[in-house]
């Protein structure tokens, strides 16, 4: 005799008739069957337990399944009892045994298959992806009657029961991919891993449940609010086909299968129908088979064939299941809804307080309450902030959908000078402590010492070395004391800004930008080291040795149809008009500008790039200033804008 025999552990087969992946219609039955990713809708905790009969000729009714979910985050737990996954089989072997020469008694065997408890866990990676593994413990139970020979004066048969139990843990895993609200797909294995006893007795060989390795696919669309269809496959070629719904409280579905193990090809159906709250679910469904079932089958067949499901095979019956389930939550409802996030400016992590004063990104969020809620937007980006960043609250009318700004917070320590593809993850809370939404958006962290071209955006640069800057400069007018001490006091910014620069260039050569794609401006203290730089690396490290010092600077942006084109540096002598006989006879090479309170004082331009010495910057920068901003009109069109660094 051919032995075929097989029971899978695991299969699609649920008894609650009502399964879909979008939250809002899947209900927390904790199906592993079909649900290897754990993907529940619950927000806290989830408590459900199945109750049913089945009509055997007699009813026999049983606990079918205890169960218990919890949510943390990203992360789900659920755990089941199941008492009633299981299937008993009781039935005489073929042999007999004669006692007292006139009694024949038959031999029988007693098979015993269950699913006791499971265990699952998911993690959310986003809003459209997420997965999961579900581990579950069967026990097999085995025992049959054999005959035995007892030798003594004479030879006599006497009957003897055997029994052996093996126990087996089975992993899958699952894997939910969420399109958009009306397209989702799953995809999990079946049988993916098994471990199980070793089976001693001989007799037993071949009755074990089934390992073979297999895959379930799942397709879920929703045309509609109240209907949703689904079509299940499983490597086995069974299938399922499957329409759910939910309308105004009530549940309802109906499912039709396809079992390659059974007839006729369309082998039953579970109808379902139930009702909602957001506390608790009731679900009345049940399980008709369009073949004839019956109580009895001969061994020789259940030896030759075998079966492949616990609680869905040739010799089940039709059910009815009552399924409750109570959603208990310890958080607030969700009042806001995140539904797109636009970053609108790039990350420049130099640029550390720019993003507290205008937002890189903005949101958009609907208030899905019925009241007025304050939400409070905040920013966590990976590799920069350890922490979420909270930008200031928005107060939202029931309904209404606003557009929140997000700022950010670069830290001081943040030194990666190689630009870094991360993510960013918006969240919006209104509700408790916990986000009622997030939503991660790819973000480019550029380099410490990218810049995007704009002038005004250099005063970032000038003032990272400040402290570099200080010492320096310090060290240059304390070796220059002497001929400082000689000068009048109202001279003194002047003729520090003279010492200084020509201490600054006397080692320093003029460098292209070395990069060719996107703008690199070098620390103050990187130049001097590198004893070199372009225009904007020059121009940068003077003003941050003066400003180090006191004295004020601005730098000139000179732009030639809205790039740019080149800068140098202006800083003030602090000298009234009246004064300016003390440093040159020619008004033509000094600009006058307001001070803060009002006072007109003496600036000069420098052309950094000039790397002589102070009076040929002097004259060069003098020079194009004049051409630039005062003769062509530079300042009044536009084209060439002084930008203070403080």
């Amino acid at each position: 005799m051919a032995l075929n025999f097989k029971i899978l552990p695991q299969s699609s087969f649920g008894l609650a008739g009502y399964w879909g992946l979008q939250e809002s219609v899947t209900i927390a039955f904790y199906n592993y069957e079909s649900n290897l990713s754990n993907y529940f809708g619950i927000k806290d905790w989830g408590i459900s337990l199945q109750y049913g009969a089945e009509f055997s000729g007699s009813v026999n009714s049983s606990l079918y399944l205890l169960a218990m979910a919890k949510k943390l985050g990203n992360h789900s737990l659920s755990a089941r009892f199941t008492p009633g996954y299981q299937k008993e089989f009781l039935f005489a072997t073929g042999e007999s045994i004669i006692i007292n020469d006139t009694t024949t008694q038959s031999l029988e065997a007693n098979y015993n298959y269950k699913e006791l408890f499971g265990l699952g866990y998911s993690y959310k990676f986003d809003e459209q992806f997420n997965a999961g593994l579900a581990v579950r413990f069967f026990s097999q139970d085995f025992n049959q009657q054999i005959v035995k020979p007892v030798f003594g004066d004479t030879l006599y048969l006497v009957r003897e029961t055997i029994g052996e139990k093996v126990n087996l843990w089975n992993v899958d895993l699952g894997f939910d991919y969420i399109l958009n609200k009306n397209f989702q797909f799953r995809i999990s294995s079946i049988n993916l891993i098994n471990i199980k006893d070793d089976l001693a007795i001989e007799e037993f060989q071949g009755f074990e449940m089934d390992q073979k390795r297999g895959a379930l696919l799942i397709a879920s669309y929703m045309p509609a609010e109240f209907i949703n269809l689904h079509v299940l496959y499983e490597t086995s070629n069974s299938f399922q086909v499957s329409a759910t719904g939910y309308s105004k409280g009530f549940t309802y579905g109906l499912t039709a299968f396809h079992d390659y193990y059974q007839e006729p090809y369309i082998a039953g159906v579970n109808p379902a129908v139930g009702y909602r709250t957001d506390l608790f679910e009731i679900l009345l469904s049940g399980v008709k088979y369009f073949s004839e079932r019956n109580t009895d089958a001969s061994f020789s067949r259940f030896y030759e064939e075998g079966i492949n499901n616990i609680i869905n095979n040739r010799y089940s019956f039709d059910k009815i299941v009552i399924s409750m389930a109570l959603n208990i939550s310890g958080t607030p409802e969700k009042q806001v809804e995140l539904i797109d996030v636009e970053i609108v400016r790039d990350i420049y992590p130099t640029f550390y307080d720019k993003y507290i004063e205008q937002p890189f990104a903005y949101g958009r969020v609907v208030n899905i309450s019925d009241k007025t809620i304050s939400v409070i937007p905040s920013v966590k980006i990976e590799g920069i902030t350890a922490d979420k960043i909270q930008s200031p609250p928005q107060t939202l009318a029931p309904g209404d959908t606003a557009k929140v700004p997000f700022y950010l917070i670069i830290p001081d320590k943040y030194m990666i000078d190689k630009a870094t593809l991360s993510y960013a993850d918006f969240y919006v809370t209104a509700s408790s402590t916990e986000p009622d939404a997030q939503l991660q958006k790819a973000a480019l962290i550029n380099g410490m010492n990218s810049w995007d071209g704009n002038v005004a955006n250099l005063r970032y640069f000038i003032k990272r070395d400040v402290d570099f800057s200080m010492n320096y400069s310090k060290n240059v007018i304390s070796s220059n004391k002497s001929v400082l001490d000689t000068i009048p006091s109202e001279l003194s910014a002047f003729y520090k800004s003279k010492i200084i620069f020509n201490d600054f260039v006397k080692m320093l050569v003029y460098t292209s930008d070395p990069r060719a794609s996107a703008e690199y401006v070098q620390f103050p203290k990187q130049t001097i080291e590198l004893k070199g730089g372009d225009c904007d690396d020059l121009s940068v490290a003077y003003s941050s040795l003066l400003e180090s010092v006191g004295i004020q600077t601005a730098l000139v942006d000179y732009k030639e149809d809205g790039e740019i084109r080149h800068v140098n540096v202006l800083f003030n002598t602090e000298l009234d008009p009246t004064q300016a006989k003390y440093i040159t006879a020619n008004d033509s090479k000094y600009f006058i500008r307001k001070s803060e309170q009002g006072n007109d004082e003496i600036w000069i331009p420098v052309e950094t790039t000039s790397l002589t010495d102070f009076d040929e910057a002097w004259n060069i920068g003098v020079e194009k200033f004049n051409r630039e901003a005062v003769n062509n009109l530079g300042l009044a069109a536009g084209k060439v804008e002084i930008i203070d660094v403080y």
